[in-house]
């Protein structure tokens, strides 16, 4: 740790908060200098490739609340179902970007351990060298910009867009993500775009008017963030917390589906035929397997995300405008894959499949890169699911869609169980960060 850092460290809270503004302009411009000293790949875009691209992606969105109630924009779009490869944000956005798994992009904990320590540890960064879609468009022409609602996405990402945004506030509001996006693209003849809206990540702060729509009872403490997590006996108290817990998440759910709207209409009058696509980093727990996560894990994943890879966490929204066909087992490693083949633009070593291809319905998918705790991984085939943990020397069967606990056949479960990505097993390297993000991390809820 250097000099530098170790002095922001001694800053209290509300000094680190003050220089968040400054600090910020920083990181964004640094990031902006460190793409525009790499050496990008050159290829031609084909002369039918969208002239903007636009991926939104929603902190912490699960599948099962895209209604046409809460969400009637979304559920408008060509829409289905996609695996997310992470069960938080940092390895899920790298494999988003990169379309590969976390075990091959690195971007993950290096260690199966235990992890005592106090404060916060992320994860080592992708490889400089490891390609993405950001640089495969940067190199046939295409602006690139990264907007981020808040620290982890960014840090994650940081050096990999030709012009990065990070917000200042915990959870910037999702009007303020896409409203700069609009005003930078305004002008511009071809842009890829990935914005990160973390409206309904904790501390969640959806406006006054959704939550007066969902009835949520602001008197009660701590809704913004979690309480009774591994609660197995919940009284009354405990009930109301969690009903008006889930109001409130789907009082933001639904203002980001309004957001998003409203910007799909400011987008498509700036230009001609824009590929807009929408999906989530990971869902989110609430409250789902709370007496099995305790019994045969750590019981980390009872809420929030991060960690035993429920279908609350790992199924998320994908939506698009395009035409393509989602009637298919989908992964967000398949995001990159299908843009290189719609722009033409060469992008090698993909785990994905294209969506403008064909893809094989008994395809094997994958999710792991545990926040903290033993790592938990799961494998997709057909309807089957296996959740393992070596550390928590534990196995699983589920049949899908209702994720009940079955016993696997034995030709399924070698087959998914020969499928399963190494454990860690590496000393836990990490990313270091300033005292003001940890700070903002901190209060996200990374501790």
């Amino acid at each position: 740790m250097d000099v530098k850092r170790k002095l922001i460290n001694t800053l209290p809270p509300s000094v680190k908060r003050a220089l968040a503004v400054p600090y910020d302009y920083y990181q964004t411009r640094n990031a902006d200098r460190q793409f525009a000293q790499k050496d990008l790949p050159t290829s031609q875009r084909d002369e039918s490739a969208p002239d903007h691209i636009v991926c939104v992606v929603v902190d912490a969105l699960r599948a099962d609340h895209i209604d046409s109630d809460t969400t009637p924009y979304l559920c408008g779009l060509n829409g289905s179902t996609a695996i997310t490869p992470g069960t938080w944000t940092f390895p899920a956005v790298s494999s988003l970007l990169s379309g590969v798994y976390p075990h091959e992009h690195g971007a993950m904990r290096q260690t199966d351990e235990l992890d005592d320590s106090d404060g916060i540890r992320l994860p080592p960064r992708m490889d400089d060298n490891r390609a993405t879609i950001t640089e495969a468009l940067a190199g046939a022409g295409y602006d690139t910009y990264g907007g981020f609602g808040h620290d982890t996405p960014f840090v994650a990402l940081s050096g990999r867009f030709e012009t990065h945004n990070l917000y200042h506030t915990i959870n910037s509001d999702a009007d303020n993500v896409l409203d700069d996006y609009l005003d930078w693209v305004d002008g511009r003849d071809q842009t890829f775009a990935f914005l990160h809206l973390a409206d309904p990540h904790t501390p969640v702060d959806s406006p006054e008017t959704y939550r007066r729509k969902y009835e949520v009872d602001d008197s009660i403490d701590g809704l913004d963030g979690w309480r009774y997590e591994t609660d197995t006996e919940c009284d009354m108290e405990c009930q109301q917390y969690r009903d008006h817990r889930q109001r409130l998440y789907r009082a933001s759910v639904d203002y980001v589906d309004d957001a998003i709207s409203e910007f799909s209409e400011e987008l498509e009058s700036l230009f001609e035929d824009p590929l807009l696509m929408v999906t989530a980093d990971h869902g989110e727990a609430h409250w789902e397997h709370v007496e099995f996560d305790l019994e045969h894990f750590d019981g980390s994943g009872c809420v929030d995300h991060g960690g035993t890879p429920y279908e609350a966490v790992a199924r998320v929204p994908f939506a698009t405008n395009a035409d393509w066909d989602l009637e298919r087992p989908l992964s967000l490693i398949d995001i990159p894959i299908t843009l290189a083949d719609i722009t033409g633009v060469d992008l090698e070593d993909c785990s994905g499949h294209s969506l403008i291809g064909d893809v094989s319905s008994d395809r094997i998918m994958l999710i792991e890169g545990s926040l903290s705790g033993h790592e938990k991984k799961a494998v997709y085939r057909n309807q089957s699911k296996l959740i393992a943990s070596k550390g928590h020397n534990a196995e699983f069967g589920f049949s899908l869609p209702d994720e009940t606990v079955v016993e696997l056949s034995d030709k399924e479960y070698e087959t998914m169980k020969s499928s399963l990505p190494p454990w860690p097993s590496e000393s836990d390297a990490e990313t270091e960060v300033s005292g003001v993000v940890e700070d903002r991390l901190e209060q996200l809820g990374y501790k």
